[in-house]
């Protein structure tokens, strides 16, 4: 690996604020575009999500050092897993900042730290300045025909193209939204680069780096770090192929990350599985896989690139290229397994992919050459041009929904009536107690005060479908008597959202007193 120059740093820093900048669009003109009537929920994709991650935050300012469901009423034991949010909303005892606005400057710093830890992995597989900038470029950047199916209005089902909602598999995507993705992201770039550095020198500081990383990884996703097992695994096998010698050291080094990571395993597994109420949370934590021609458009022209990545890596015996085909196999593997999680396992599966497609590039670009030696500058042009295909869905991605969130879409913004109301909740109410309200007033009221929730989303509300049609039926007047007074709510929240399904303005009973009263919203509170 050569030595980073100033050059190189320059490059790379104007690169990352680049890439942040221009994942910032869409929420910069979310703000940009709020009305006397409107205001901006804050996001650009996936509010649902968005309010869960800023309650957590939340909790964590409340002193809260564990995880806690706080958009549904079932007594629960809080757990020591995905804590990302909680810890920052610790940090922010020190640094005071609006919940919301904290989340950003996290999406901005940890954004960094996974571009500057992906930089430097590709540094480790990518001797050449120029290649290792593509495979950073291809990394981030690198999507599928997404945009080529929505151009035809061609796609093969009743899902849209996974380019433009599957965060999870894109780099670009996962740092333009959630800086929990960024924070794992950075981990395992760098476990895997130091990894490779350890294979290397054998120094034992790198494992136990790993070990830390591993650790981190898994309090905020527990299953994320398995890949780069995987991978590791893979690595070292290959180096053992190519020395013709199997070393213990190794051999201690892979028991070792696997003790370590042992008992969160043991710990997570048990949890989601056998605890009542967190196996209710895992069934209904469904993120399904599509059919796989999904996949096949949704990394698009990468993969003949893939295909001539790996046929060279596979005959250069190239343990990193060879561990990132690893990891691409295992990933796809996975995603079709009897699990409900199993599109997870494609957490930032363009990283490997960028890999091998960078090699098939290099080998495409270095064969042009010799065929056509004075052909060089229409070569590098076919190049960038393929590049630019290959990342056109981030690139619209973010210009498109840019575009979409002037229209206003709903659920993207709320009305302004809403935030006195909520700013009485804030002030008024203790901190834990639960409010009944639609789903869309549940997520608000989670993300802009303290309180928690009895309906406000599809997974971290247990029971969801029956607590939906209860919340529907009681606005409609059509609820059996007495259910309220089981539910430990103790507030009610009725607005516009409430409104739409309501055949009455006024839900007041001999338990309910009207404590707050505008034009739009009126906020009730159980007495029992």
């Amino acid at each position: 690996m050569k030595v980073i120059t100033t050059k190189d740093n320059f490059w790379l820093v104007i690169s990352i604020l680049l890439i942040l900048v221009f994942s910032s669009f869409p929420n910069l003109i979310g703000k940009l575009a709020e009305t006397d009537d409107l205001a901006y929920k804050g996001t650009f994709f996936d509010p649902q999500d968005n309010s869960v991650h800023i309650s957590m935050i939340r909790a964590g300012m409340q002193g809260e050092w564990s995880y806690h469901l706080r958009f549904t009423t079932e007594s629960h034991t809080p757990v020591y897993t995905r804590l990302f949010y909680v810890a920052l909303g610790q940090v922010n005892h020190f640094l005071r900042l609006n919940p919301e606005f904290l989340f950003e400057v996290a999406r901005w710093f940890f954004g960094m730290l996974a571009l500057f830890s992906l930089y430097k992995l590709m540094g480790h597989v990518f001797d050449d300045l120029y290649w290792k900038r593509v495979a950073f470029i291809l990394a981030v950047l690198g999507s599928g025909l997404g945009w080529l199916q929505l151009v035809t209005g061609w796609v093969p089902g009743p899902i849209t193209p996974i380019d433009f909602w599957l965060i999870d598999a894109y780099v670009f995507f996962s740092i333009a939204l959630f800086p929990h993705f960024s924070f794992t992201i950075a981990l395992l770039c760098l476990a895997f680069a130091f990894y490779l550095d350890y294979l290397r020198t054998y120094d034992w500081k790198l494992i136990a780096c790993i070990c830390a990383l591993s650790i981190l990884v898994q309090f905020v996703n527990p299953i994320a770090f398995a890949l780069i097992d995987v991978v590791f695994v893979i690595t070292t096998l290959i180096t053992w192929i190519q020395n013709r010698k199997i070393n213990w050291n190794n051999i201690s080094a892979l028991g070792f990350l696997a003790l370590i990571q042992l008992p969160l395993f043991i710990y997570n597994f048990n949890l989601l599985t056998t605890d009542p109420v967190w196996g209710l949370f895992t069934s209904q934590n469904q993120t399904l896989s599509p059919p796989i021609v999904y996949y096949l458009w949704g990394f698009g022209l990468l993969w003949p690139l893939i295909a001539i990545g790996v046929i060279s890596a596979i005959r250069l015996k190239h343990p990193a290229l060879l561990a990132a085909f690893s990891w691409i196999i295992v990933a796809l593997f996975l995603s079709y397994f009897p699990f409900n999680i199993q599109r997870r396992f494609l957490f930032i599966i363009t990283v490997p992919m960028a890999m091998l497609a960078t090699h098939g590039l290099m080998l495409i670009d270095r064969a042009s050459i010799r065929k056509w030696s004075n052909m060089t500058r229409y070569t590098s042009r076919m190049i960038i041009l393929i590049i630019f295909l290959i990342s056109f869905s981030s690139i619209l991605l973010s210009l498109g929904r840019s575009v979409y969130i002037l229209t206003m879409p709903e659920e993207l913004f709320y009305p302004k009536v809403l935030d006195p109301a909520l700013e009485w909740l804030q002030a008024n109410a203790s901190p834990d107690d639960f409010v009944l309200s639609s789903e869309i007033s549940g997520q608000l009221i989670a993300q802009k005060t303290d309180l928690r929730v009895f309906l406000g989303h599809p997974m971290e509300t247990l029971n969801y479908d029956d607590k939906l049609n209860l919340v529907s039926t009681f606005f409609q007047g059509q609820a059996e008597p007495g259910w309220l007074e089981s539910t430990g709510v103790k507030w009610i929240f009725y607005g516009p959202y409430e409104r739409n399904n309501s055949k009455n303005g006024n839900l007041l009973n001999q338990n309910m007193n009207k404590v707050f009263n505008s034009e739009d919203i009126i906020i009730y509170q159980l007495t029992h």
